[in-house]
């Protein structure tokens, strides 16, 4: 015996309010559904130097150090379809790994619904690894051994990080702020952008982008920066003491600063595009190198 159209569709119309009224049951402790958003809240107590890991795929993550051996977590995904994973290890007592990862619980997903912005609060002693497709990265006030950041288009911007940082990104520009530990920064067509570092070891190159330097060195520091197509500025104040290596092929030298010429030079280019000397007592060595762009030295007023 066949059942009629009108009882079929009625049967499927109660399944669907079943699964409906079901759906927040079935969402684990912390989660919400906001007109049609999902939001997770996760606190998670570790000790005073965990690693902390985040793989998003696309949106905004913010990383904030603070004074507690708590990792607090808020993240917000565009579609109840994307997941936040969240695992902490050990799993009873203080975490000394706390990982988080988002994916797609649907392969027909794509777009502005895989967003997740998330906000994390961690140790300030905590390392952390970030790596996020598509969307900005800001950390802030880390101390931790290393802080590793990758976006494919996104900004990256990291302000008092003391640790050893290595930030990269394809297209997207770069911002380090007072960074005091070993800085390594790298992107292909976005600008990277330095303003009072006191680190003793700095290296940056983008192939298409600008590089921007302001402030002063650290003695025996080395800092290094190199672009293919993009201009360079360092901008350092009279009193800075530095032994100064620039060199351009197609572009131009700005320098305002007067040097001791160099007793030896390794190659020996033309003074209109290379630029070699002394200034004070060089304590420190600066390197800056730019295929077909401007290098400008200037002083900080």
């Amino acid at each position: 015996m066949c059942s009629s159209p009108s009882i079929v569709k009625e049967s499927k119309s109660r399944q669907c309010t079943l699964r409906a009224s079901l759906w927040p049951l079935l969402l684990p402790l912390g989660v919400a559904i906001i007109a049609g958003s999902t939001r997770l809240e996760r606190t998670f107590d570790t000790t005073r130097t965990p690693q902390i890991i985040l793989s998003n795929l696309r949106g905004q993550i913010v990383v904030r150090g603070w004074d507690k051996a708590q990792v607090h977590a808020v993240c917000t995904t565009a579609s109840p379809r994307v997941e936040v994973d969240t695992e902490a290890l050990p799993r009873t007592g203080a975490a000394e790994r706390v990982q988080f990862t988002t994916h797609v619980l649907d392969p027909l997903v794509t777009g502005n619904e895989e967003t997740t912005d998330c906000t994390l609060e961690v140790p300030m002693d905590a390392s952390v690894e970030i790596r996020n497709r598509q969307g900005g990265v800001q950390i802030e006030k880390l101390q931790g051994q290393h802080a590793w950041v990758e976006s494919a288009d996104g900004k990256i911007s990291a302000t008092d990080v003391t640790g050893h940082l290595v930030a990269r990104s394809l297209g997207g520009d770069i911002d380090i702020t007072r960074p005091s530990g070993r800085v390594e920064a790298y992107s292909i067509t976005g600008s990277l952008r330095f303003v009072n570092p006191a680190s003793k070891n700095l290296r940056a190159d983008t192939k298409a982008g600008h590089i921007s330097y302001q402030g002063d060195f650290v003695p025996a520091g080395e800092y290094i920066l190199s672009t293919h197509s993009g201009d360079i500025e360092l901008i350092c104040p009279p009193s800075a003491s530095f032994e100064l290596e620039a060199r351009t092929v197609k572009g131009k030298l700005d320098n305002q600063f007067t040097l001791a010429p160099r007793q030896h030079v390794a190659l020996p280019l033309s003074p209109a595009n290379s630029l070699f000397g002394t200034h004070r007592t060089g304590d420190a060595t600066v390197e800056l190198t730019s295929f077909s762009g401007t290098i400008r030295v200037r002083q900080l007023l």
